[in-house]
């Protein structure tokens, strides 16, 4: 199952979008990897990747909200810390297991719901602060 970049998607910032489009391109990797047959390393490499291009995209929304006065920033990064822990939980898995359908059906389920939901309600609320001032 691959993830789109649908209009649905847009916060309306240029470069939270940017980084959205290229969040949803590296998930569809690692998500490609559980259809094919990449081997350990590639996997392993794929999901790094990831892990450290969230931990990046965090880091430049937290520091929108700051300098723009976000009234919501500590809420909403209390989301970030949540999903980090839930993907430090994947990747563990994914170390102890392998690449299992129970990871990739945890992907899905866990970090593509998330992502997609975190994007369409609260970085949607962040979107409408920055472009009304």
């Amino acid at each position: 199952m691959a993830l789109e970049f649908t209009p649905d998607l847009v916060i309306g910032v240029s470069h939270i979008d940017g980084q959205h489009k290229e969040l949803i391109k590296r998930i569809n990797s690692v998500l490609a990897v559980g259809t094919g047959s990449a081997n350990k390393e590639e996997t392993e490499r794929l999901i790094n990747f990831l892990g450290e291009y969230v931990v990046k995209h965090f880091a430049d929304e937290e520091e929108l909200q700051k300098s723009s006065g976000f009234p919501q920033y500590e809420w909403h990064r209390g989301q970030h810390k949540e999903y980090l822990e839930e993907f430090k939980k994947l990747k563990d898995e994914y170390v102890k297991n392998g690449l299992t359908p129970g990871f990739t059906n945890a992907l899905n389920n866990s970090v593509i719901a998330w992502v997609v939901r975190h994007i369409q309600t609260a970085d949607k609320e962040l979107g409408e602060f920055v472009n009304s001032k």
